[in-house]
């Protein structure tokens, strides 16, 4: 039985729609019997597309994923961050790599168009996990932000954690740290940080979480198509897989049963808290 979940995971949750899978939300009942598909190598330049079993990735290098225009990817990595594509969304995960003993490492994300969500996992504790576009790179820390780029704009919107930053081609960096705030970007420079509407993160939302067959009534709990987890890497299912081990943020001891009761309340009173956007 996993341990009960703290009032953040909750208030993240409500950003998110389903801020986690729902395989990196518990641990495994026998991780010696979790059914496992695995991979064993993951081949630079070779495209994964949409699939309805969410991929595990132990280490990767150039891996590409793309979806389609009525689908959304799932992605979990051993340091137990977490990506989600949107439709029509391609990425390249340029570089991953992760120390089990000391919880850190790098993950860089090429995005060339679309819309992905980041989930922060232990390395995004040490350093940003980033996401670099045509116009500018996006930095997560210790939290969850939505990316989205066209090619020649892109947005960054921070739900949750300890910060996001948007650093563009001059070096020029701004950094937000008010969830619900968001910037964009473009070849003529930053906008101002402002406060994200509810009506366009619910936009966001529905694209990220829609089920393939874009009905809201079929939509799975906890954000993850049913089915086997895809592991790409050399390590088989088991010990190794999510839920033996879990990032400090992900699952605690306290429990505020009241914060879900109403999703929608709940994400506007997160829009309104936080702390200050800065930018330097």
């Amino acid at each position: 039985m996993s341990p009960p979940i703290n009032k953040d995971w909750w208030l993240a949750a409500a950003l998110t729609g389903a801020a986690l899978p729902t395989a990196m939300g518990q641990a495994p009942a026998n991780p010696a019997t979790r059914q496992t598909a695995v991979l064993t190598t993951v081949t630079q330049g070779t495209p994964t597309t949409s699939t309805s079993t969410p991929i595990y990735i132990e280490s990767a290098s150039g891996q590409k994923l793309t979806t389609g225009p009525k689908q959304s990817l799932h992605v979990l990595f051993s340091d137990q961050s977490a990506l989600t594509l949107g439709p029509n969304s391609e990425i390249v995960i340029a570089e991953y790599r992760f120390n089990r003993q000391t919880k850190d490492g790098n993950l860089l994300i090429d995005m060339t168009k679309g819309l992905l969500r980041v989930v922060g996992g232990f390395i995004s504790k040490k350093s940003e996990t980033l996401v670099r576009t045509n116009t500018a790179t996006i930095g997560i820390r210790g939290g969850i932000s939505n990316v989205e780029t066209d090619g020649q704009k892109a947005s960054g919107t921070f739900l949750f954690g300890q910060g996001m930053s948007l650093t563009d081609s001059q070096g020029n960096r701004q950094t937000i740290t008010r969830a619900g705030f968001g910037a964009d970007i473009s070849g003529s420079g930053f906008s101002e940080p402002r406060r994200i509407t509810v009506g366009e993160l619910s936009n966001q939302l529905r694209r990220l979480e829609s089920p393939p067959n874009n009905n809201p009534g079929t939509q799975q709990p906890g954000g993850a198509p049913p089915g086997q987890l895809l592991s790409t890497g050399n390590v088989p299912g088991g010990a190794n897989t999510p839920g033996g081990s879990l990032s400090p943020d992900r699952l605690k001891n306290a429990v505020d049963t009241n914060v879900g009761s109403n999703p929608s309340q709940t994400l506007r009173n997160i829009l309104a808290a936080g702390n200050v956007p800065t930018s330097s």
